[in-house]
């Protein structure tokens, strides 16, 4: 046993030495074949692992073609009010949106229900704003389109669902406001920039929902003011606040108030003037409260979630769409349009007596 272990002490100190060959006196220690202190080591060079490369999410052509798909799809389905079909190509706020509109036809017979007419986006106008991104990132890519025939313009996003494909997410009206000027390379391709304020503070969308809140539960009075300037868009929202409030007069009271949002994924898109354009969702509630001696029977919107029971009050539950503007990171916004949609109504049965 001793001898095997001297054995192997010698075999080390012999294979030190021979590292040490041709090398200075100063530049190697021999009893420890390492470098001298103050002489570098000798290492092994690495080659740096490459850096990962940003992509386009997908080619102008085949969003193009996803467009046409989804205008046919969502004919297709809108037609029978087929919200499988549907799932096909849309998702989160806008497919909640569209099967919140399902369910209001359901509220009211068929032969009264006014001839479905199809539509179409008109992709030979379409703006295409894709972004570029690191592999692994969520994709996603939005449009400025037009319904062909029509000045009517819309902003949308497309995402790309966890199964590949894609399906679109938001679909906010302009209410009239031009296209943002969105900053693009030289190859076109636009910029995402995060929307949830975590790269720069003033964009962040959930300030803006608080906003948006506000525009509806106080006529814009406190964060509305606060963070939007005025735009027909946001004159809209305060106008519903300052109409509805009054419009039970002394049978009740109407108010307006933020509500669970489930969908709270934002898109960002940088402009051209360094600035951002924010596209995102928010959900609110209006609730009207009856006076006592006082009712409510559900007209047609609400008739499929409260049939034909009389209530002492009621609460709608809206969807919304929201494009907004962001001139520069420290400006106030501009609420470029939106879109809602009733998804949901409850109120307490009462007793018949007074009908408003």
């Amino acid at each position: 046993m001793e001898q095997f272990i001297s054995r192997i002490t010698r075999l080390t100190l012999t294979a030190a030495a021979t590292a040490c060959l041709g090398l200075t006196a100063s530049a190697c220690d021999s009893s420890t074949g390492t470098p001298a202190p103050g002489q570098p080591r000798t290492r092994a060079s690495a080659k740096p692992s490459p850096q990962p490369t940003v992509t386009p999410a997908l080619d102008r052509q085949a969003a193009l073609e996803l467009i046409r798909h989804y205008s046919a799809v969502n004919n297709q389905a809108n037609a029978h009010d087929n919200a499988r079909l549907l799932d096909t190509v849309e998702n989160d706020a806008l497919f909640a949106m569209s099967v919140g509109g399902y369910k209001q036809d359901s509220g009211t017979p068929a032969k009264d229900r006014k001839p479905y007419k199809p539509w179409s986006y008109d992709t030979a106008t379409a703006r295409l704003y894709i972004p570029k991104f690191l592999p692994g990132t969520p994709r996603w890519f939005a449009a400025g389109l037009t319904q062909t025939g029509t000045k009517h313009q819309s902003l949308v996003v497309f995402a790309q669902q966890p199964d590949r494909s894609w399906q679109m997410v938001l679909a906010p009206d302009l209410d009239g406001m031009p296209l943002p000027d969105i900053a693009l390379d030289a190859q076109g391709y636009a910029t995402a920039v995060a929307a949830d304020g975590s790269d720069q503070p003033g964009f962040d969308a959930g300030k803006l929902r608080t906003g948006i809140t506000d525009n509806f539960a106080t006529g814009g009075k406190n964060s509305g003011q606060q963070f939007f300037t005025p735009t027909p868009a946001s004159r809209r929202q305060t106008g519903i606040h300052d109409k509805d409030i009054h419009r039970l007069g002394k049978k009740g009271i109407t108010a307006f108030a933020a509500a669970n949002n489930v969908w709270n994924t934002a898109y960002g898109l940088k402009t051209a003037g360094g600035g951002a354009v924010l596209l995102f969702a928010h959900t609110h509630t209006q609730t009207d409260t009856l006076a006592p001696g006082w009712q409510l029977t559900s007209g047609p919107d609400t008739r499929a979630w409260l049939g034909r029971t009389p209530r002492t009050a009621v609460t709608d539950t809206f969807v919304c769409n929201d494009a907004a503007l962001i001139p520069t990171p420290t400006a106030k916004a501009q609420l470029l349009g939106y879109g809602c949609e009733l998804t949901g109504a409850d109120g307490p049965p009462a007793t018949p007596m007074i009908r408003a």
